[in-house]
């Protein structure tokens, strides 16, 4: 099974960046080709990034984009963009509908309303649905090359306060607090958020066991940087493969 060590947080983009790590070489030039046809088509310009931060090479990802919309996006019109992402990435699974799904009825618990009445801001824009459909594409990839499933660490959440949308929130945020019901956690020793809600829903929709018991011995290894520094370390997820 591939063990997601999400112990120094985990993001959509940290997430998709590790697994792209994991693909051979060939399949990784696709996957890139595929994942910038389908951003330049909802008008972002994906970027793959070489980093390293603390003599620890690894992958980032980032999307240059236009100044975002500031009004939310509904059910329909959030599962109508998955899917024309979907479409255009190609052959895909259920993955990422069961991923936005979960992110939509967490939402629907915290607000009190039925999903349908929901509507999502970060998490509705068009990066974070990209996120959500390489991921799905990208498990389907794995999981043909011989990926038996996946594992998960206790998930390190963050702390403190943040602002969104909705203005300054707690850590864990309310809907992300949903999310993590029935999942290992911890907040860490550092302020802000370091898991957000598109990665957990993934792990929860993935992963199908969670232990910090770390393998010896791996086949492959990938990291995946995110953007923001906790203490003295690049924000990171990792990825390994027995």
């Amino acid at each position: 099974m591939i063990f997601i060590d999400a112990r120094e947080g985990v993001s959509g983009d940290m997430l998709l960046a590790a697994m792209i790590g994991l693909l051979d070489r060939d399949k990784r030039q696709d996957a890139i080709k595929r994942l910038t046809r389908a951003s330049e088509r909802q008008g972002l310009a994906f970027k793959l990034l070489e980093l390293e931060d603390l003599g620890e090479a690894g992958l980032g990802i980032t999307y240059l984009q236009p100044e975002p919309a500031s009004h939310g996006v509904s059910y329909d019109e959030a599962f109508e963009l998955l899917e024309k992402i979907e479409r255009d990435l190609g052959p895909s699974s259920d993955t990422g509908r069961k991923i936005l799904e979960s992110i939509f009825k967490a939402e629907a618990e915290a607000h009190g309303a039925p999903a349908r009445q929901v509507h999502l801001h970060e998490m509705g824009r068009p990066q974070a649905m990209m996120n959500i459909a390489g991921i799905g594409m990208l498990a389907s990839e794995l999981l043909a090359e011989g990926a038996q499933g996946f594992s998960c660490s206790t998930i390190t959440t963050g702390k403190g306060i943040v602002v969104v949308s909705h203005g300054a929130v707690r850590v864990p945020a309310p809907a992300t607090a949903i999310l993590l019901k029935g999942l290992r956690h911890e907040p860490g020793l550092d302020p802000g958020e370091r898991a957000t809600p598109t990665a957990i829903a993934a792990i929860k929709v993935l992963a199908s066991s969670q232990t910090d018991k770390l393998p010896q011995k791996f086949s492959k290894r990938s990291v995946g940087y995110g953007t923001k520094r906790f203490g003295d370390r690049l924000g990171r997820t990792v990825l390994i493969w027995p």
